[in-house]
């Protein structure tokens, strides 16, 4: 059900913000129906705004005085919206579905139909996997499939748990969901466990001798869309890398304080792990950063900036540790550039809460500049959203591959904003990044697969290919101008900048999933709703 009046598929909770957006140009009558029948708001909207996003003009409808709980549609002249719900629980399902991708992404263990439902599968890459360039073999099983392929990879799970913490200490009722997961109504709450798994794979990919870690382990190619056991191909252990050494540093030191209550030895494992890796990072000397060795072409994760990933593994590690040597060692960081990023690129943000909400002492002037610099960058992000139509922090130039991400990325900067200032404007905008994924975008589609009622079909994910049924809980890519698959190309060439989405299974730029966009939505999340 398409149509040019966009609205959060999901829905509201009746002290929400709700605002529908109208493609036209001229001013239109409206009427707000609830259940089917009942006319409860009516008005008549201004002109419409030309939107060099879209290039469309847009007209948006405010019905925030509609608090009752009930089903709804907005009718702007002839053109109806799809329902939506107002509900005060009406994000408990897509949270818990989002969390729960995760355990469905498990890889080394066999997900039974109990657990697994339509994605159950045998046990899969289970075998020891040979050290690149060697004849060495190493057992390096479990860990999450990252996204629509099945490798694993340092770098993107570490920013994935760096989001799922930030995301839990903003909204503790993430530690009682129950994720229906084998270690469900134990003693660590579920979350946690699965967490858990990410972090015992982690543990595995550190080099024992030297502290070292390596950067992914995945075959040498993208297997077919199959299901995860029937790629049997060889299991290559890349090299080690900055990036994933200093990420692993920055990850294991964060994780220590979630763990100590439930399991002290494992806690110490961690905060040992987190030390030699911090030890031995800045020996790793990679000219232009990490890339694929010869033979392999699997997802590279490059990143030819290194120094947030050490940045964030500083704050990280004087947080966890309150060692004067990290503190120094981030504060001359600071001193020299101040970092940003929630992103697997960019994670310079990760360090700054790190630094900002570290119990040991810290420096108020190097404070001042990090709280100075986060609202700088907010405010930065408020004036393209205050002129973009669905009210994003996005201009024509900012739909690139992985764009969804970006967009929950920068709700989270709008949040720091808030947090910091107390100003309500950036924590509205924030909410409204995630009315954008949930349906109120001008590809009038539900970026969640599952959910909505215009719903993604056919994500470029192998298990939802091979189970011929969109798994649910994933956030897909979204709009990517760049056109960088040939689906892309064809169904795409010639629209707007955030039109550019294609539902197709082989469109891996704007259709793909991956886990680090599933946690950056459910941090921002956890802050604002």
């Amino acid at each position: 059900m398409k149509s040019k009046l966009y609205v959060n598929e999901i829905g509201y909770r009746p002290e929400d913000k709700k605002i529908a957006v109208y493609c036209g140009k001229e001013a239109v009558k409206y009427t707000i129906i609830k259940d089917g029948t009942e006319c409860v708001s009516e008005g008549v909207s201004g002109e419409g705004v030309y939107n060099s996003t879209t290039n469309d003009y847009e007209i948006k409808i405010d019905f925030s005085d509609i608090k009752e709980c009930g089903t709804y549609v907005v009718k702007a002249g002839e053109v109806f919206s799809v329902p939506f719900t107002v509900a005060e629980n009406v994000y408990e399902e897509v949270r818990k579905s989002l969390m729960r991708f995760f355990f469905l992404q498990r890889c080394g263990v066999e997900l039974t139909k109990e657990y697994g439902g339509d994605y159950a599968h045998k046990i899969c890459h289970n075998t020891p996997a040979r050290i690149y360039g060697t004849d060495m073999f190493k057992e390096v099983n479990g860990g999450w499939h990252d996204a629509g392929d099945y490798g694993r990879y340092i770098v993107a799970a570490a920013v994935t748990l760096a989001a799922l913490f930030h995301a839990i200490e903003n909204d503790e009722s993430l530690l009682k969901v129950d994720m229906q997961i084998p270690e469900s109504g134990k003693a660590m709450p579920d979350i946690l466990s699965e967490i858990r798994y990410e972090l015992e794979w982690m543990l595995k990919m550190q080099d024992e001798a030297t502290g070292k870690v390596y950067h992914k382990v995945t075959c040498a190619g993208f297997c077919d869309f199959i299901m995860p056991e029937y790629e049997t191909e060889e299991l290559i252990i890349c090299p080690f890398s900055l990036t994933a050494t200093a990420d692993f540093a920055a990850c294991m030191a964060m994780a220590v304080k979630f763990y100590e209550p439930y399991d002290k030895a494992f806690a110490d494992r961690m905060a040992d792990a987190a030390k030699r890796a911090y030890a031995v990072m800045r020996s790793i000397q990679v000219p232009g950063g990490f890339l694929n060795p010869e033979g392999v072409v699997t997802g590279t994760y490059e990143d030819k900036n290194e120094r947030d990933e050490q940045y964030w593994a500083a704050a990280e590690m004087y947080k966890a540790f309150g060692d004067e040597l990290y503190k120094k060692e981030f504060e001359d960081y600071v001193n020299q550039e101040i970092m940003h990023g929630y992103g697997w690129e960019d994670v310079g943000s990760f360090g700054n809460l790190a630094y900002l909400s570290t119990t040991y002492p810290t420096d108020e002037t190097v404070s001042r500049k990090l709280r100075e610099a986060m609202v700088e960058k907010a405010d930065l992000l408020m004036k393209k959203c205050e002129a973009n139509n669905f009210d994003i922090s996005f201009d024509e130039n900012d739909f690139i591959w992985g764009s969804n991400m970006y967009i929950a990325e920068n709700g989270s900067h709008l949040f720091d904003a808030y947090k910091i200032t107390g100003d309500e404007k950036y924590l509205e905008a924030a909410k409204e990044h995630i009315q954008y994924i949930f349906g109120k975008n001008p590809c009038n589609v539900c970026f969640i697969t599952g959910f909505g009622t215009n719903q993604v079909l056919e994500p470029h994910h192998r298990p939802s290919a091979a189970a011929k049924k969109a798994m649910p809980g994933m956030l897909i890519g979204g709009p990517d101008s760049g056109l960088h698959d040939p689906d892309a190309i064809r169904d795409c060439t010639g629209l707007a900048p955030a039109k550019c989405y294609t539902d197709k299974l082989l469109s891996y730029s704007t259709n793909e999933v991956t886990i680090y966009w599933n946690s950056a939505l459910l941090m921002l999340m956890a802050q604002v709703l």
